[in-house]
């Protein structure tokens, strides 16, 4: 049984993955929705595409290509999503160091 420290700490983890693995299907399953959301109105199919961009624009650099607009195949999809999510986590780490720093300088 984890006692003090070692129990925040645990827990923290739990959490943490737990979030990063939410955020990693809910990424899959924003690609996969703008594959056949052609007819879907703007005000609801940009701000998924908006989410989806950072993975979608490491896709492209990594394993897309100059006439490709997007992942299509399951492979593709994947790397978005684990790109996605990286990305995403990283940000908001980023925020929380920024924040951190600057409430320490008042």
């Amino acid at each position: 049984m984890l006692r003090g420290n070692d129990a925040v700490t645990a827990m923290l983890v739990a959490r943490v993955s737990f979030a990063i693995a939410l955020l990693l299907a809910a990424s899959a399953a924003s690609y996969g929705w703008l594959l056949r959301s052609d007819a879907a109105p703007s005000w609801l199919r940009n701000p998924i595409a908006g989410f989806v961009e950072p993975g979608a624009t490491a896709w492209w650099l990594t394993l897309g290509g100059p006439f490709q607009t997007g992942p299509r195949t399951l492979g593709g999809i994947a790397w978005a999503a684990i790109a996605n999510t990286a990305i995403w986590v990283a940000v908001v780490a980023l925020a929380r160091l920024i924040v951190r720093i600057a409430g320490h300088r008042r």
